[in-house]
């Protein structure tokens, strides 16, 4: 069976109007000022929650069959990459380089979906001319053989979208705009990873039916 190359990418990204960081000068008397430093912290990033940082789009053609049917169909379909920034945290910080160090959770792919209303079927044949379209259950037999395709379809466009290839922009992608929220305060951000993003397995085998 035959399955999909990605078409283009497009980064789904949300930016906060601003993180705070803050910086306060206390008058203790006339003759003493005291200086107070305090680093950003993690609530502003922890706020957004569930993150969609990349938007996969794929199209291909996709072949599946039973002992009675063959099948085809040009797929076209979609899956999420977001990471959960509610469990962010922020493992180091030195207020005088400015510089933090922040871990994330693992990258996921979510919402893996076969565009029914774009996919297209392509061809529909026998393999067996006693046993696909001159029976009485032609129609339930390819009717199931495409519920079971569109299935397998669904679990390869999430092993597709947890390529490391996608991984790695996405990580770019979340890295990238938690940058950009603390390059507000001044800060410097380096990013640890938690987990292994190298991909998703998911079966795509057709059941024979």
């Amino acid at each position: 069976m035959r399955f999909f190359s990605p078409s283009f990418l497009l980064a789904c990204v949300c930016v906060p109007a601003s993180i705070l960081g803050t910086y306060m000068i206390v008058s203790g008397s006339s003759t003493e000022h005291v200086t107070t430093h305090s680093a950003p912290t993690v609530e502003r990033v922890s706020e957004m929650g569930e993150l969609c940082v990349l938007k996969l789009e794929l199209s291909d053609m996709m072949s599946a069959e039973t002992p009675s049917l063959a099948a085809s169909w040009i797929i076209y379909g979609d899956a999420l990459i977001s990471v959960d920034l509610s469990n962010a945290e922020i493992t180091a910080s030195d207020t005088e380089k400015k510089s933090l160090s922040v871990k994330l959770p693992a990258l996921r792919v979510t919402s893996p979906r076969v565009d029914h209303n774009r996919t297209k079927a392509w061809d529909m044949r026998s393999n067996k001319w006693h046993d696909g379209w001159f029976t009485l259950d032609k129609f339930g037999k390819a009717n199931r053989l495409q519920q079971e395709a569109m299935k397998a379809a669904q679990n390869h466009l999430a092993k597709v979208a947890g390529s490391p290839e996608y991984m790695t922009s996405a990580r770019e992608s979340a890295e990238q705009l938690i940058s950009a929220l603390y390059a507000e305060t001044g800060y410097t951000v380096t990013f640890e990873w938690e987990g292994d993003t190298a991909g998703v397995t998911a079966s795509s085998e057709v059941p024979q039916s």
